[in-house]
């Protein structure tokens, strides 16, 4: 069964490509992504892990570079009644246009606004190492390993890059990996909460955006309903987070609730069944990580603020490709607003990087504020390539990463280790199996 639920998949993705190309999607091309989409997932449960692992990755290739070939031949007006042309004729057009001294400062600023999110992330990530009495030098080994993990992310699928590598090298010359595992863990709760409770702060000033998304959708009453949506969702969540972060007695409750309206046993490590033994699965992780920093709330809240500036100032990258590419009439908020959300639908679209998903998304809700598809499209390129331009050195890092290399310090509860079960490293260093590992210890 799983192999005819794949092969019915294959089919419908192979008309899907079809459709795309001939830019003529519309609701068919919604029927079968959605078939597609459900059929893989069911196909896909039916497997043993080592073949999943084998589909995965040139599915989530192929999706890439399908949807982007769907957004680039997707069929625009090009106003003042000349018909309809591919998106990627109208980016070429645009493109003359540009003035290349505008493009320049402008693709400069926002790769400055885009490190300065990076070294807040980085000095997130070193405060939670702090927390569990881990210390390395911010600039010389906290911030390199980020550029470096950064660097081998782009090229590497999942987490196995930014998230992997420094929890790698964290452990490594610790030597204190439950800690590390600890701290990651935390770090990818309170990361994901940084960019809710930016959509929550920009929202009020960027409604705009859900007014005209609601308008061109024919129903412009649904916009307070739309944002009261959002609130709850990436309000709710952000609450929770800093609830527990402050009161995780509070979080400890409400496990205890949700396993006891399942018929669970709460004081049993037995996960109850179906989706909310999911959620309690990562109620638990959470509280226990949380548990790890107990009298250390100014910590995790000045961890919580560096994450949100990290999320906020990629968003503002976006308007400041707005003004690379010309468009002077641009506005802040709102693009900052709608890049939130676009941020989020990237981090969950199933493509290589966000590829596609990212300038789809953003065409989708500001292309009103670019002045254009073609605009709004080439702006959400843009942002990502100033990201990666403006962290893609980091890769000269990974040159000094020896096996003679070591830190200038690290301490551990107060003292300095001495590295003396670096002494027999073979020197393979950072693998995708051992990210794996250390990943699999953070799961569990």
């Amino acid at each position: 069964m799983a192999y005819a639920m794949l092969v019915l998949s294959a089919v419908c993705f192979a008309a899907l490509t079809w459709f795309a190309w001939i830019g003529q999607l519309g609701f068919k091309g919604l029927v079968l992504v959605l078939v597609a989409g459900v059929t893989f997932w069911l196909g896909r449960r039916g497997l043993t892990r080592d073949q999943r692992k084998v589909i995965d990755l040139p599915a989530k290739i192929l999706f890439t570079i399908v949807g982007a070939m769907a957004l680039l031949r997707h069929p625009i007006s090009l106003g003042d009644g000349e018909g309809h042309v591919p998106l990627h004729t109208a980016i070429s057009s645009y493109i003359d246009q540009v003035d290349t001294t505008t493009f320049v400062t402008f693709a400069l600023v926002a790769m400055g606004v885009k490190f300065v999110g990076v070294i807040t992330s980085a000095y997130g990530w070193h405060l939670l190492l702090r927390g569990q009495g881990i210390r390395f030098p911010f600039w010389q080994k906290i911030m390199t390993s980020f550029l470096i993990g950064r660097f081998i992310g782009t090229f590497m699928p999942s987490t196995i890059g930014l998230d992997g590598y420094t929890l790698y090298e964290a452990s490594r010359y610790s030597n204190q990996t439950a800690r590390a595992v600890t701290a990651k863990g935390l770090e990818k709760f309170i990361g994901v909460t940084g960019l809710f409770l930016g959509m929550v702060v920009t929202m009020p000033f960027g409604y705009s955006v859900i007014e005209r998304v609601t308008e061109q959708a024919g129903r412009p009453e649904a916009a307070p309903l739309l944002a009261g949506a959002i609130l709850l969702v990436a309000g709710g969540i952000s609450a929770a987070v800093v609830i527990g972060l402050v009161w995780p007695v509070v979080l400890v409750r409400v496990l205890e609730l949700l396993t006891r309206l399942v018929g669970g046993d709460p004081t049993s490590d037995k996960l109850p069944p179906g989706a909310v033994g999911k959620v309690v699965r990562l109620l638990k992780q959470f509280t226990d990580a949380v548990g790890a920093y107990h009298g250390k709330v100014g910590l995790l809240m000045t961890t919580l603020f560096a994450k949100f500036i990290t999320h906020f100032t990629t968003a503002v990258v976006y308007y400041f490709t707005g003004l690379a590419i010309g468009v002077a009439t641009v506005e802040f908020w709102p693009v900052v607003f709608g890049s939130t959300i676009q941020i989020l639908a990237t981090v969950l679209s199933p493509t290589i990087a966000g590829e596609g998903a990212r300038e789809a998304f953003q065409a989708m809700l500001l292309s009103h504020q670019y002045g254009g598809v073609a605009q709004a499209v080439l702006a959400g390129a843009l942002g990502f390539i100033a990201a990666e331009a403006a962290t893609l050195w980091g890769g000269l890092f990974l040159w000094t990463r020896t096996p003679e290399w070591r830190p200038t310090f690290c301490e551990v509860d107060g003292v300095q280790v001495d590295y003396a079960w670096l002494a027999d490293d073979d020197g393979t260093g950072f693998s995708a199996d051992k990210v794996a590992e250390l990943q699999g210890q953070r799961e569990s």
